[in-house]
């Protein structure tokens, strides 16, 4: 095949493994996205990057590029904000920050359980814990849990009975504000991208840009085509890398599409291991 012809092969940017809240183990993953036809995928598990030597070691069996990467929410005043960080050159200098977004999943997660015990739901952090292992706990996980043990019909009830913002156990996190956010993903050589941005991320592009981001993901389950051509037009005008995926979590429930169902084409992912790195 010709680099040219590369250029135009599908790969999946957004991926999530049981290293976060993920259904299938990084090797599992990476066993389907092969199956799947796609030329590369990147790793984007929520605050750790713990999956990415076993993704890694099944990418160089099967033939298939995995690019390291992670997903980081940040909170100001305004909104909440997903950051993905791709391809760090230095990552061991994201453990520290990465570490202390681990330890508050177990400070949110314990409140979370107090709040559903007062709603008469009986589950322990213990239980939550467990239903996570090896990843630290998230929302995800409790959701699960309250569907396997009957309290909720679906994960998407669950959240909206009581894990979204606003319901009776939703408890915030606490984590960086997107500058320092954003600076310690260039600090460990990464190239930051907002995740989904939505409709609300539209008045945030601009000074997001300003604090070092670098790209903005265009292509994503939740963005219908009036969003992706808003995206694209706004990328072009400042002159931010383009990139996209599926946000896979697992086959069934809360998360949106199935491994692949959104790519973009290769020449995405070889602008972005061009990018500059740090400020």
């Amino acid at each position: 095949m010709s680099a040219v012809d590369r250029m135009h092969l599908p790969v999946d940017l957004h991926l999530h493994s049981t290293a976060s809240d993920g259904a299938l183990t990084p090797a599992a993953l990476i066993e389907r996205a092969a199956a799947a036809g796609l030329a590369a995928v990147a790793l984007t598990d929520h605050d750790t990057m713990a999956g990415v030597e076993e993704a890694h070691e099944a990418g160089r069996r099967l033939g298939l590029e995995v690019i390291r990467g992670v997903e980081i929410s940040v909170f100001d005043e305004k909104q909440e904000i997903h950051l993905l960080g791709y391809d760090p050159l230095y990552p061991e200098k994201l453990e520290a920050v990465l570490e202390a977004m681990r330890r508050d999943r177990y400070r949110r997660i314990g409140k979370m359980a107090a709040l559903l015990r007062r709603q008469g739901i009986p589950l322990s952090e213990e239980e939550i814990i467990a239903e996570a292992a090896p990843a630290a706990p998230g929302r995800l996980h409790l959701a699960r849990l309250l569907v396997k043990r009957g309290y909720s019909a679906g994960i998407g009830e669950a959240f909206s009975a009581y894990l979204k913002r606003g319901r009776p156990a939703y408890v915030p996190r606490r984590t960086l504000e997107p500058a320092p956010a954003i600076a310690a993903l260039h600090r460990a050589g990464a190239v930051p991208v907002v995740a989904h941005p939505g409709v609300e991320g539209r008045a945030r592009l601009r000074e997001l840009v300003e604090l070092g981001l670098r790209g903005v993901e265009v292509y994503h389950p939740d963005h219908p085509p009036e969003l992706v051509r808003y995206y694209r037009h706004q990328a072009a005008r400042m002159n931010l890398l383009i990139t996209g995926g599926s946000d896979f979590h697992s086959d069934r429930g809360y998360q949106r599409s199935r491994l692949g169902a959104i790519t973009v084409p290769y020449r995405c992912l070889a602008a972005l291991k061009k990018a500059p790195r740090g400020f």
